[in-house]
């Protein structure tokens, strides 16, 4: 559960630093406070969407750190363990920095971590049940997501789906193939058409390199051996003026100081290797002119090898190397072609397969939704009829899924309900009003609370436009829940505030016209002057802290 919560420079939050406990915590404040801030500061440092105008002005950045007993969630660690961020701890603390350009950073632990990994860590410790998800709660797709979480076979969900994704995909790949067949004899003759002249020349790799290589030598072999015999009769066998010699007469002269100057050795030895580099280089260019010839046949006969590769790269618009490779892209097209039948009937041996085991999951789901529906239409049924709603009732509706091997299993789950004796079930969207939905959204929310393994559990605002009566016995309802689990709720009702084991008072303020807004836990006397506030208005008197008290002691 949340232990901590620390902000620094978010919108109008300037430091905020809070502990926190187990139960249900009530959040309230006047109109316009900014209630919500606690919740959207929990949100965004668990990966929600940030932006620069959070960055309180003036400031180069914003902070939010949160800090989460574990040791009781084994989920939890499991969670963190997967994702190589467990640190042998009872703590887990996640923290986010937003800059003031809009850029953020997330750590888990110390760790430097990605928005998506804080997410998915974040499912595991917190959920959200807001306004909006009572609209949702109209969606079939909600309605069906709400049931299979209650059964808690979200594995055996994810096994359907996986089932009817693989046997779409297979079934797509079928169609291909079977018009590619239409087209496969017609291009086949002309892949091996291709293939023919490609294995005519027989370009070996390394062969185009190697041919350019010669090619260029030979076709310059006379110029080639006119440098090279240059370059002998400077080293040697230019009688007056060679390098050899103009060596040798330098080592002499070097050989003359040495009587006077010791470093001349090492001079000598730099010479004397020099010559010896040098005579090994005229003998070896002595011996390349001597083994060398010119040799037109063999010349005219790389010339028609270059010809022959080159206007075959020419007409596949390629480089001559490349031919190599587009043997073997052809060579291996061929080979699916002609393998297509057989892989047609492969493919559709495989579909067979898992059609036969996606009929097996998906009824053993359909089962299990049956099942868990009529406990669910009891639960909620029960539960809205303690909201001031007596003949209330709650179904839920299977209807056959007319898309076949859907990846929602074979039926469509549809919420029905009727608040009066005399009206028939019906859809929710077709009867349902405002009021009569918050309260059925509260049941819904309250069914699944009791099945979730999520530690802490926000409701932003569910109560509202219900009556004080009705309001009275959500607020008792929230605050038996608060005996399982860490419990916030955000409300504008007295009759909600009262029944919670802490009270977290939400305080805008100015100074130097600019504003501020703070979080305090209340103690008794306090929480007592804030439901007062609640019931009358700014203007406290002992009419309404006595109403307070009936209000806390009801």
């Amino acid at each position: 559960m949340l232990i901590q919560i620390h902000v620094r420079d978010l919108a109008t939050i300037e430091e905020l630093h809070l502990h926190l406990n187990h139960g249900n915590t009530m959040i309230t404040g006047e109109t316009g406070a900014g209630k919500s801030i606690f919740i959207e500061a929990i949100e965004l440092a668990l990966g929600g969407r940030a932006s620069q105008n959070m960055v309180r002005p003036g400031k180069e950045k914003a902070e939010i750190s949160l800090i989460f007993a574990i040791n009781d969630f084994p989920h939890v660690i499991a969670c963190l363990k997967g994702l190589d961020l467990y640190h042998d701890t009872p703590e887990c603390i996640i923290r986010r920095v937003i800059g003031a350009d809009g850029r953020s950073r997330s750590y888990v632990n110390g760790s430097p971590s990605t928005l998506q990994l804080v997410k998915e860590l974040g499912e595991h410790l917190f959920h959200l049940h807001g306004q909006h998800e009572q609209q949702v709660l109209l969606q079939a797709e909600t309605q069906r997501d709400m049931l299979d979480r209650f059964a808690d076979h979200m594995n055996l969900v994810l096994q359907v789906k996986q089932l009817a994704d693989a046997w779409k995909t297979i079934d797509q790949q079928i169609k291909q193939l079977r018009i590619k067949t239409l087209e496969r004899t017609e291009r086949g003759d002309y892949l091996r058409f291709q293939l023919d002249e490609l294995q005519v020349i027989k370009l070996q790799p390394g062969e185009w390199e190697i041919l350019e290589a010669e090619h260029h030598r030979l076709a310059h072999a006379e110029e080639l051996m006119r440098h090279i015999q240059h370059v002998i009769q400077t080293l040697s066998d230019d009688e007056n003026k060679n390098v050899l010699n103009l060596l040798n007469e330098t080592r002499k002269t070097v050989d003359a100081i040495l009587p006077v100057e010791p470093k001349a050795k090492e001079w000598l030895n730099t010479l004397d290797s020099v010559f010896i580099q040098l005579g090994d280089l005229e003998s070896e260019l002595q011996n390349y002119l001597t083994t060398t010839e010119l040799d037109p046949e063999k010349l005219q006969m790389i010339e028609e090898r270059v010809s022959q590769i080159f206007n075959l790269s020419r007409k596949h618009k390629i480089s001559p190397p490349h031919l190599i490779q587009l043997k073997e892209r052809l060579t291996e097209e061929l080979t699916a072609l002609e393998a297509s039948d057989e892989n047609l009937l492969q493919l559709q041996t495989e579909q067979q397969a898992v059609e036969k085991e996606y009929a097996v999951f998906a009824e053993k789901l359909t089962q299990n939704r049956k099942k868990a529906a009529l406990k669910l239409e009891k639960e909620i049924t029960n539960t809205i009829r303690t909201l001031s709603l007596p003949h209330a009732e709650f179904k839920i509706e299977f209807e056959q899924e007319s898309t076949p091997l859907s990846s929602h299993g074979n039926e469509k789950i549809v919420f029905l309900i009727k608040t009066n004796p005399d009206q028939t079930l019906q859809p929710l969207a077709k009867i349902i009003s405002g009021g009569e939905l918050s309260r059925l959204s509260l049941a819904a929310h309250l069914a699944l609370a009791n099945r979730t393994t999520i530690p802490t559990l926000v409701f932003d605002e569910v109560d509202t436009g219900l009556s004080g009566a009705t309001a009275e016995k959500i607020g008792k309802l929230l605050r038996k829940l608060g005996d399982s689990y860490q419990v916030f709720c955000v409300t504008h009702q007295p009759q909600v505030a009262a029944c919670g084991h802490h009270h977290l008072l939400v305080e805008k303020y100015f100074v130097d016209n600019s504003t501020y807004t703070r979080l305090r836990l209340l103690n008794t006397e306090e929480k007592t002057r804030e439901i007062a506030r609640m019931l009358g208005g700014e203007k406290i008197t002992e009419k309404t802290l006595a109403h307070a008290k009936e209000v806390l002691q009801g």
